[in-house]
Formats: structure tokens, C-alpha cells, sequence
């Protein structure tokens, strides 16, 4: 028996879509790690900004209450409303 030395036509082009399809889908992996990445770096630029907010609402808070003692304020026109 004579073995084949070439595949066949419809052989050779489903190995092609295969292949295609595989580094397509690499791409899209890899396209989705660096997405990521860039949103956890981002998510972790937000959390810094949320704890130096809440550090100068602190800071705020102790600055008034010296200032005023316990009290609401209002944030439109500044009136203080004594507890």
C-alpha cells in the first residue's frame, strides 16, 4: 500500500480554520489578561483615593468637633444645628 505524502484538500483546510481559530482565541486571552490587569491596577488607584478620602473626612470631623463640639451642619449653607 502506497501511503499518502500530502493531505487532502478539505484535510489541509480544516487544519488551517484549527489553527486560525486557536491563535484567535490566544489573542483574545491575552487581550483579556492585560485588561485586567489594567482594571486591577485601576481598582487599586480607586482604594488608595477611598482611604486618603475618608483619612481627611476624619481629619474634617476632628477639626469641626474641636471647633464646634458634637453638631450637624448643613452642607448647603453651612448652619450649624447643636445636638
Amino acid at each position: 500500500m502506497i501511503k499518502p505524502t500530502k493531505l487532502q484538500e478539505t484535510e489541509l483546510q480544516e487544519l488551517n480554520t484549527f489553527q486560525e481559530q486557536s491563535e484567535q482565541l490566544i489573542a483574545q486571552l491575552g487581550q483579556l489578561s492585560f485588561r485586567k490587569l489594567q482594571l486591577e491596577t485601576e481598582e487599586q488607584r480607586l482604594k488608595q483615593q477611598h482611604h486618603q478620602l475618608v483619612s481627611f473626612e476624619i481629619e474634617i470631623s476632628k477639626k469641626l468637633k474641636e471647633t464646634y463640639g458634637d453638631v450637624q451642619v448643613d452642607l448647603k449653607d453651612g448652619t450649624i444645628t447643636y445636638s
